[in-house]
């Protein structure tokens, strides 16, 4: 009995391999679950695809699995949502905005250096009127979800309980490169340009939500970032087949090799992300540095998140 607790257990409870593991499992469970029965009454086809509410209820629902999965093990450790950084009661506060704000800064210099590079021109409005504002608000919200879901999931409990287990920086890396490997396998026409983007922007979100204590600036920046390059800048995705999102902004056209536009992929692929990607970490280091593991709160990631 007391070599199977200590198989289970450690100094700090369910050992961090473990509490992996059953969120996994609980998160796919449900998920599986509820594809199976979408599948039999809708008849969805693979790779549908992207509309505003098509991404809002699928990233909705993931997003509710993965709290859920979260506060399962939240009651077996022991632990509340902030101590792995989903700290519910900074949601949507000043870190998040000041994170999209990074995110659309972000985003605006890819495609400032791309086009005086000759790489991108815009020749107007895409969409007028209300359709615009309709359009703007629908791709908003489910380009929130989006950063809602996919932070809370990768970097919410996983982060928490590995770099508890491993140490931060090999969680980090670990965690980041299977964030590119997901994107470049599971995506249609993607290279190393993109799987390398995805995975230094990953890399990047573990900083920020060591440096901050919770997800809410990372999850800023995603929103407005994709908000940006595919709604504002009309930017394709191989997620959307290559092609750009239907009822986007501007009226726009991107010019030149891959590497210079990202193709299908993107903005994301486009060589000039790495020169931001490079600014962001020494940006994040010199704004948040001081305040390593959380502690400008006390409830938050410096209590679990070390190993």
């Amino acid at each position: 009995m007391a070599t199977l607790r200590k198989l289970f257990l450690g100094p700090q409870g369910l050992r961090a391999g473990w509490g992996l593991l059953i969120y996994l499992v609980l998160f796919n469970l449900m998920g599986g679950l509820l594809f199976l029965v979408l599948q039999r009454v809708l008849n969805i086809p693979d790779n549908p695809p992207w509309t505003p509410g098509l991404i809002l209820g699928g990233e909705a629902v993931q997003l509710v699995f993965a709290l859920v999965a979260t506060a399962i093990l939240g009651r077996i450790e022991k632990r509340s949502l902030a101590a792995y950084g989903v700290a519910l009661r900074t949601a949507f506060g000043r870190l998040f905005w000041e994170g999209a704000l990074w995110g659309i800064l972000s985003i605006s210099a890819v495609i400032g250096m791309m086009a005086l590079a000759g790489g991108y021109t815009v020749s107007g409005l895409a969409i007028h009127g209300a359709a615009a504002l309709g359009s703007t608000i629908l791709w908003a919200l489910a380009f929130l979800f989006i950063g809602l879901y996919e932070e809370i999931y990768f970097r919410g409990y996983p982060l928490a309980a590995l770099t508890r287990g491993l140490g931060f920086w090999p969680a980090a890396l670990l965690l980041s490169f299977l964030f590119g490997a997901l994107h470049y396998f599971q995506k249609p026409m993607e290279t190393w340009m993109d799987f390398a983007s995805v995975t230094l922007i990953g890399l990047f979100f573990c900083v920020a939500i060591r440096l901050t204590g919770d997800v809410w600036f990372a999850i800023g920046w995603h929103f407005t970032y994709n908000f940006g390059s595919m709604f504002l800048f009309g930017g394709p995705n191989t997620g959307n087949q290559g092609q750009p999102i239907p009822g986007h902004l501007l009226d726009s056209a991107f010019h030149g090799p891959t590497w210079l536009t990202g193709g299908p992929m993107g903005p994301e692929a486009s060589i000039f992300i790495f020169a931001v990607i490079a600014a962001l970490f020494v940006g994040i280091d010199r704004r948040f540095g001081g305040r390593r593991f959380g502690r400008r709160s006390a409830a938050g990631w410096s209590q679990i998140a070390q190993p």
